[in-house]
């Protein structure tokens, strides 16, 4: 007779992933790189904030962030898209700011006046990076800025933006397009505070930004108080 052998398969193993000391040294990396890029970028709001897009110079920038220009490249291929980190990263603390300010109360016409008076209260705070940011209001012809990095920032503050919006729109049941034009409105009204009161103009006129915020919030809650 014949034997017949009986054959067996070999267990699968589980695929392996990275050896563990792999992972942390890969997180190492690449929280070590974000640092660096941090240092660059807040080297470069400083150098930016003094000198303006124009005059600033990478070899400026790395001198502020202690490191070759060489350095910079890797992480960014000119100062134009440096200047964009530093637009893009302010419009970020912006919308978290405004954010958190608004879940701090559930109750619509509160979080309306809240709202203003954080996005008001942020800029004024930093002056410098009020004077940075002009360049999303116009302030600034966009030099050099491709237009795709133009439209990442307008994303952005639109973002940014949409916290006030929200809040209008919870406030007075608004639809899309009136929310927009409300919107819009309350934007440049608090622009146009925010460099009225930079220049130090409406002593001259015998008032001061924080009654004419409180005035103006309380008019647009009662045009848009719901009936």
């Amino acid at each position: 007779m014949l034997s017949h052998t009986q054959t067996t398969t070999a267990p699968q193993l589980p695929a392996r992933g990275p050896a563990p000391a792999v992972r942390p040294r890969m997180a190492r990396d690449q929280a070590v790189r974000a640092l660096k890029r941090q240092i660059i970028v807040d080297a470069a709001r400083s150098v930016f904030a003094e000198m303006g897009l124009e005059a600033a110079s990478m070899r400026g920038i790395a001198a502020a962030a202690g490191c070759t220009t060489g350095a910079i490249y890797p992480y960014f291929r000119n100062k134009e898209e440096l200047y964009a980190a530093v637009l893009s990263d302010g419009l970020t603390c912006l919308h978290e700011h405004m954010a958190t300010a608004a879940s701090g109360t559930t109750d619509p016409r509160e979080r309306v006046e809240i709202v203003l008076r954080s996005y008001f209260a942020y800029y004024r705070s930093r002056p410098d990076e009020m004077s940075l940011g002009l360049y999303l209001y116009h302030g600034l012809k966009p030099a050099g800025l491709t237009p795709e990095l133009d439209r990442r920032l307008n994303r952005k503050l639109s973002q940014a933006l949409d916290v006030i919006g929200d809040a209008l729109a919870a406030y007075a049941g608004l639809d899309a397009e009136a929310r927009r034009m409300e919107l819009c409105q309350v934007f440049s009204y608090l622009m146009g505070l925010l460099i009225c009161d930079c220049t130090h103009r409406l002593g001259s006129l015998g008032s001061n930004a924080e009654a004419m915020l409180d005035r103006y919030t309380a008019d647009l809650l009662r045009r848009l108080a719901p009936h």
